[in-house]
């Protein structure tokens, strides 16, 4: 906040002379205001040196600083110049700088690389339209742009160079040790001026007629006559004065022709080579200390800016008015120093100060619109960062509610802030966290955050009453959110719980009739006469003061019609009559009132945010929204819209609720969490500079590339470089380009195309470096543009680069010859192994052959054993049936009977194997079919295992069942579960040494059943997991017990069809387990009355 601006002011110890010397000799008048108190001893001295003068109020000075920090070699920046690229050049302690708005480039002494610096301690710069000058320690240097080197002007080798400038004659005036050298630069002659030049020199000026101008340290100023090769000497004080003794540190010319003289001691001079008059300007600082000028620049038509060792003094030449720029602490917006030595014009109308510890400082009045008031420790500003709701009295001074800091008042006349905090007394605001204000005639009202309502007395200054919430009055909550006062006088009172209508009368709050008591954040009255209240959570309400009942619009997630957030931050009424409402989420709303929906804008239609705030209309119709990602410029009518961001000169992104406010003349306010911003819109202009963009750096494999380094890829500057050949494996390389405009370098958007890999421009925003990898070889043309900030239209001015890619050696022509004789090779030895193929494949045929002819073979033999077994069974059934009548009757003949069992155990295991065959031979054909009913599991089970007891204890065998308490349903097809539990004891029992074991388990949380069997027999080698249930496959330790070796594979096909699973569990090294997993529920299921359902 370092400067006044009308019709703010924003501090005062910046203050603004004007001087008139149109008076009568012999009078003068002292019209001196200063805003600090000035002894009177003070005011004699100040009339001896000051003509006539009048303090005004100066626009803002915001500035941008450049340091070590953000790449600068070193804080002391001694000159400064722009070359005829645009490029800025900076002198410093430590080397020289070149900067393109983004970042520094140091050039330094370096004793092991030719065409370095040969010094890094840089005194003057120079650039005549060609060649940039460089002034060290060690002599001057031309630098040549296209290898970025330096060469030495041998004669001043060893010279401390402290200006340089150029005539119209090609020579290059060089000032050493307070001498003058003359250098020619065609001839690269120099020629020393010694008894021609008796005084000491301190700096040279070339004016516009080519006149050539020292300055010098007797007090005087020297005019140089090419004719006599001499000098003329002028009194700065004027003719016929008496000389003072003194440096003239620099001379510059006026657009009236005068010279603007600055001095060690004896301040700003006006002198006029016609008239040889002189005029003292302005002598004393605000201290009484005499200015000692370092550098004078036109920075503009009738504007120059003289670099002192307390400030800058801005003087207009037509108006004759000067304005002092210090540094303030606490403010990163204004000077970083008060020593300035250099001041530099570029051709944007920006300005560059170099200083002693400060860096360099740049100000454009483009980036100043934006004027900034923010808490300062020591001066008089805002109390507070967090501003709320901003209002202006009758008398035109501004009330601003912050929420960190109470209330502040800024008088328009003197720009002076007055600070209401509460304090406990009689008279005092109740809270520093103000966020409700309305100005009522000549009383304010203020709302704070749960801690009631103030009426404060705009005469006296003073609250003169406090409401508490239900103290008296019917509000229901302390903390109060905002006001409106409608076009008939009411007042209109929003809370976090429910809209009161204040009863004058009665000196009370009354709660509206039928609106909600909710969270109310804004209220604003409508042309027909209708309130407006946006709410927290539940949208936006419409009612009239004079009517019954309410409208609610509400977010519904169905309807894109409807609101699009039912948090609502601001209801806004535009000069068109349409109500807009922005939220907090869901960006912006336009209510159609014939529809009665919402138009919705947000990120989709280019906003930085869809958290919105505030909503101010310039004369143009166009809106200002306040936002959390920078302030909106949006034109209604076309739906495009621009966002300012702390890159244009905003305090921060982050704005604040509810804060926003337009003056009558058009001026708009905004709050945000770091303070407050105020512009008038009708200053932003559109930017007409034409900037040019180069080429910055290239780096290949992230290797930055210089000129003829070991890479050999570039011979002359990025800068200059228009074809880049690289190698196959240098094809993964990046590009950097900048914009040389100073304006808002990180608003600059950019784009680029890469024709040979694609043909359409890519648009990169802000983003200033492409990346590139493994590109084929071959013929690339990259272009670069920019649009830079304040313009809407893409630059002319933009680069070129041809990049030619080599193929690697396996795409040379040697490559080639070799791969004709590679190829040759390869045929070759296709051709053989073609043969070899052949022959593979007869002998796979072979094979196959062999294999088909096993399988005819094995459906034979099936076929052959399903004949028999189909011929066997009838007689066998036949047999079985007098054969039990027969062992019924031969209980009296013991022999008979036990010859006659015999023969039925024979008989019964010759019609399982027959059946077993055939069961096997329709699992085989797939017209074996199950049929599925919900059985008890666990009864089955102990069948079987009672079936097989006897077996076991004829064998010996511990024969155990595992069961669990609970019973387990599941729908199998009985005969089929029956056979394969049957098969795996019979096996169980038939190869166990000593165990078997029968287990029912149902996995927690699984729809499926296992049944495990287990025997103690020979362990099953896992190669044969699988073998073992092909059919007739018997293991060798079994061959010694009867079997067909089909019982196994039967069981694992009516396991497939119950959508199952039998398997052998290898995890127990005891034991061979024998796992059925079968599911509980069947596709198609058979309840037990016979219905069946579909799963």
């Amino acid at each position: 906040m370092p400067h006044c601006a009308k019709p703010i002011c924003l501090n005062f110890s910046t203050y603004l002379l004007k001087f008139n010397f149109g008076l009568k000799p012999g009078r003068s008048l002292i019209y001196l205001i200063l805003l600090t108190n000035i002894q009177l001893k003070k005011l004699f001295i100040l009339f001896l040196f000051l003509f006539t003068a009048q303090i005004l109020l100066a626009q803002p000075y915001y500035f941008r600083r450049y340091q070590v920090e953000n790449g600068l070699s070193n804080n002391t920046a001694f000159c400064s110049v722009q070359d005829a690229n645009g490029f800025m050049w900076f002198g410093t302690k430590d080397g020289l700088n070149r900067f393109d708005g983004y970042s520094f480039k140091t050039y330094r002494h370096d004793a092991d690389q030719p065409g370095s610096l040969g010094n890094d301690l840089i005194y003057a710069l120079h650039h005549d339209d060609k060649t940039l000058w460089v002034g060290t320690n060690d002599g001057v240097y031309e630098y040549n742009p296209l290898k970025e080197s330096f060469t030495s002007v041998k004669a001043t080798k060893g010279m401390r160079i402290i200006d340089l400038g150029s005539d119209n004659k090609g020579n290059l005036w060089v000032l050493s040790s307070f001498k003058i050298y003359l250098y020619n630069k065609k001839n690269k002659t120099t020629t020393a001026f010694t008894t021609n030049a008796p005084f000491d020199a301190s700096s040279v000026a070339v004016l516009k007629n080519g006149s050539i101008w020292i300055s010098t340290g007797r007090g005087t100023v020297e005019k140089y006559n090419p004719e006599r090769n001499n000098f003329q000497s002028f009194n700065i004080n004027g003719k016929g004065k008496k000389p003072e003794y003194g440096w003239v540190a620099k001379i510059a010319e006026t657009t009236k022709g005068e010279l603007l003289i600055g001095t060690t001691n004896q301040g700003i001079k006006l002198f006029n080579p016609l008239t040889l008059q002189s005029k003292d300007l302005l002598r004393l600082n605000s201290d009484q200390t005499p200015i000692f000028v370092r550098d004078i620049k036109q920075v503009a038509s009738h504007e120059f800016w003289i670099g002192t060792e307390s400030g800058i003094y801005v003087y207009n030449d037509e108006s004759s008015q000067i304005t002092h720029i210090t540094k303030q602490y606490n403010n990163d917006y204004s000077l970083s120093d008060n020593a300035i030595y250099t001041i530099c014009a570029d051709r944007e109308g920006g300005v560059w100060t170099g200083s002693y510890f400060g860096g360099v400082n740049y100000y454009s009045s483009h980036t100043s619109f934006f004027t900034k008031y923010f808490p300062q420790e020591g001066r008089n500003s805002i109390s507070g960062s967090d501003v709320r709701e901003i209002t202006k009295d009758k008398k035109g001074n501004f009330w601003i509610g912050t929420e960190d800091a109470g209330l502040n008042k800024l008088d328009a006349q003197t720009g002076a802030f007055t600070h209401f905090l509460p304090d406990g007394k009689k008279g005092s605001i109740a809270y520093s966290n103000i966020h409700g204000l309305l100005v009522d005639g000549d009383k304010l009202w203020v709302g704070t955050f749960e801690h009631g309502l103030d009426l404060f007395d705009l005469k006296s200054e003073k609250v003169i009453k406090h409401y508490q919430a239900g103290v008296g009055n019917a509000l229901r909550t302390n903390f109060i959110v905002t006001f409106c006062r409608t076009r008939s006088g009411e007042i209109i009172v929003a809370t976090i719980n429910g809209i009161y209508h204040y009863n004058r009368k009665k000196d009370d709050f009354e709660p509206i009739p039928d609106l909600p008591f909710i969270f109310y954040d804004s209220v604003i009255e409508d042309h027909q006469g209708n309130i407006w209240a946006g709410s927290f959570n539940d949208g936006v309400y419409c009612f009239n003061l004079s009517k019954p009942g309410f409208k609610n619009y509400r977010n519904k997630a169905t309807d894109p019609g409807s609101l699009s957030h039912n948090t609502v931050n601001s209801v806004f009424e535009d000069s068109r009559k349409n109500i807009w409402v922005t939220t907090d989420g869901g960006g912006l709303c336009k209510f159609d009132t014939q529809t009665q929906q919402f138009k919705r804008y947000g990120s989709k239609n280019g906003f930085p945010s869809n958290y919105l705030f505030r909503i101010a209309e310039d004369a143009s119709h166009r809106f200002w929204i306040s936002s959390t990602r920078g302030l909106i410029h949006f034109d209604p009518v076309t739906g495009l819209s621009k966002t300012y961001t702390k890159a244009n000169g905003l305090l921060t992104d982050q704005f604040n609720y509810n804060s926003a406010f337009q003056d009558s003349d058009g001026r708009l306010f905004f709050g945000s969490v770091k303070g407050l911003v105020s512009f008038n819109p009708t200053n932003f202009r559109t930017n007409s500079y034409e900037t040019p963009v180069f080429l910055t750096g290239f780096q290949v494999n992230s290797t930055e590339i210089g000129v003829k380094g070991a890479d050999s890829v570039l011979n002359k500057s990025i800068v200059y470089t228009d074809t880049i050949e690289l190698n196959y494996d240098q094809s993964s390389f990046s590009i950097d380009f900048a914009a040389l405009s100073y304006l808002s370098p990180a608003m600059t958007e950019y784009a680029y195309k890469m024709t040979g890999l694609y043909k359409d421009w890519e648009y990169l925003k802000t983003n200033r470096k492409v990346y590139f990898t493994k590109l084929a070889p071959g013929k690339y043309t990259f272009e670069v543009k920019a649009m830079v900030e304040g313009s809407n239209k893409w630059s002319n001015k933009n680069v070129k680069l041809l990049i030619r890619i080599r193929p690697p050696f396996y795409l040379s022509p040697l490559a080639y010859f070799i791969y004709a004789i590679s190829a040759a090779a390869i045929i070759f030895y296709l051709v053989r192994r073609y043969h070899l193929k052949i022959a593979l494949k007869n002998s796979r045929r072979m094979e196959v052959f062999e294999h088909e002819k096993q399988k005819e073979v094995y459906q034979a033999k099936i076929e052959f054993f399903t004949n028999v077994a189909h011929e066997i069974r009838t007689p066998l059934t036949l047999i079985i049936g007098p054969m039990e009548k027969l062992i019924k009757q031969a209980h009296a003949v013991p022999t008979i009977e036990k010859n006659l069992k015999i023969m039925g155990r024979n008989t019964d295991r010759l019609l399982k194997l027959t059946n077993q065959l055939l069961d096997f031979r329709k699992t085989e054909t797939s017209d074996f079919s199950l049929n599925f009913v919900k059985a008890d599991i666990q009864e089955i089970l102990k069948d079987v295992f009672l079936q097989f007891q006897p077996a076991a204890e004829q064998e010996n065998i511990n024969y155990h069942i595992n069961l669990p308490e609970k019973a387990l349903l599941a729908y199998i097809d009985v005969e089929a579960f029956y056979k394969i539990i049957s098969n795996l004891l019979d096996n169980a029992i038939k190869y166990s040494k000593t165990t078997v074991e029968l287990v029912l388990e149902q996995p927690e949380g699984e729809d499926q059943f296992k049944v495990l069997v287990k025997n103690d027999g020979n362990r099953i080698g896992m190669e044969l997991k699988d073998k073992i249930f092909e059919p007739f496959f018997r293991a060798k330790e079994t061959e010694i017990k009867a079997g067909t070796g089909i019982g196994l594979s039967i069981s694992k096909s009516l396991a497939q069809l119950h959508s199952g699973e039998l398997y052998v569990d290898f995890n127990h090294p005891d034991f061979n387990i024998f796992v059925l997993a079968l599911p509980i529920h069947q596709l198609i299921e058979f309840n037990l009355n016979g219905k069946w359902k579909k799963l």
